[in-house]
């Protein structure tokens, strides 16, 4: 019996309220997705980061519904407390650092592969079906579409696990496939579209990144792409698996792409104008970068400005696909590992060491 599983996946949240029926989701997903594992017979994980759990609310670790054992699959808890959220510049207007919330969970992982995943989405059946073949390349990051789904009816969450995910197979979805880059940025031809709702690769390269790049803010825009642009200097491969295999998130108000919006200056709409006009996109391109512009804010955060993703994504990655060596942003200590966090067993399988 192996102490080892083969696979992690690394989710993260707090009971705040996020969005309607968020705790019925979380509750759901996990199960759906524990469930789905153990059927599959995968020696497997779900970790699950509570981070900055408000002092007024219940747990959401403690308000989860899961089974105690299972065979192949352990449900763990993480808890990370307002004194390290406190660290990072917006911390008051919002109450989740995403990045450094998945990094504590990969951190922990005790898989071979491991990806993030919000703690809301669903896999189609194809997805682990693929994982459960067991045949992962070391050296090969897979990507699949995810897709939005319109829930309308909170019912949905009542059914079985098969009847649930046709169900969300064939609801109104907006895909996030593949984006083709303006070729300006000269950048690897890689899959970064939602990537941070699944992006499997070995805990060896995930380790080699020291996870998520560092982000002193709580917006931490940009880290997922930048994962996947960091691994391919490691000579990481990209696979897109078959169509069949998605991600579903159901849709809601909240989504990063939703939350996100530029912030223009009248100098610059000019400037970018004339130069895109007059001269190419290439230059106009070179100005967003040299003079970070347009900046973004994301909604409820108004204290800050992040910066454009021509200066904060764009140019690192389009430096890497040149050959410029990669550095990581995180501290030796990244995802808190010199810290005492408090972990919590939920789920415990039969090939966990006593």
């Amino acid at each position: 019996m192996t102490s080892v599983p083969y696979v992690s996946f690394v989710t993260y949240g707090r009971n705040d309220g996020y969005t309607p029926s968020y705790l019925q989701r979380v509750n759901r997903a996990t199960l759906c997705l524990a469930r789905q594992l153990e059927r599959a017979a995968l020696p497997s994980e779900i970790l699950i980061t509570e981070w900055n759990p408000p002092s007024c609310r219940p747990l959401l670790l403690d308000s989860l519904d899961l089974p105690k054992a299972l065979e192949h699959v352990s449900i763990q808890g993480i808890i990370v407390g307002a004194e390290h959220h406190q660290t990072f510049a917006g911390s008051r207007e919002r109450g989740m650092q995403a990045g450094e919330a998945a990094n504590i969970g990969i951190r922990r992982a005790r898989g071979r592969f491991m990806t993030p995943k919000a703690s809301d989405t669903f896999y189609s059946s194809s997805v682990i079906d693929m994982t459960a073949r067991r045949d992962l390349d070391v050296d090969t990051m897979y990507r699949i579409d995810r897709h939005d789904v319109v829930v309308d009816d909170d019912n949905v969450w009542n059914l079985d696990d098969d009847s649930l995910l046709n169900r969300l197979s064939t609801l109104p979805s907006s895909p996030h496939a593949l984006i083709t880059q303006s070729p300006c940025w000269e950048l690897r031809d890689l899959h970064t579209n939602a990537c941070g709702d699944f992006t499997l690769m070995t805990a060896a390269h995930w380790h080699l990144l020291r996870g998520h790049p560092r982000d002193l803010t709580v917006l931490a825009l940009d880290i997922d792409s930048l994962v996947m642009h960091a691994a391919a200097t490691q000579c990481v491969q990209e696979r897109r698996w078959p169509d069949v295999c998605r991600v579903y998130k159901p849709s809601h108000g909240n989504t990063n792409s939703a939350r996100v919006r530029q912030v223009w200056r009248p100098w610059q709409r000019a400037l970018d104008k004339f130069l895109s006009e007059k001269v190419g996109e290439t230059a106009a391109h070179r100005a967003r970068t040299w003079f970070d512009y347009p900046r973004r804010q994301v909604r409820g955060v108004d204290s800050l400005l992040a910066p454009s993703i021509e200066r904060n994504f764009v140019k690192p990655a389009s430096r890497w696909a040149r050959g410029e060596r990669f550095i990581p942003t995180q501290p030796e200590n990244w995802g808190l590992a010199d810290k005492a966090l408090e972990q919590r067993v939920l789920c415990r399988a039969d090939w966990e060491e006593l």
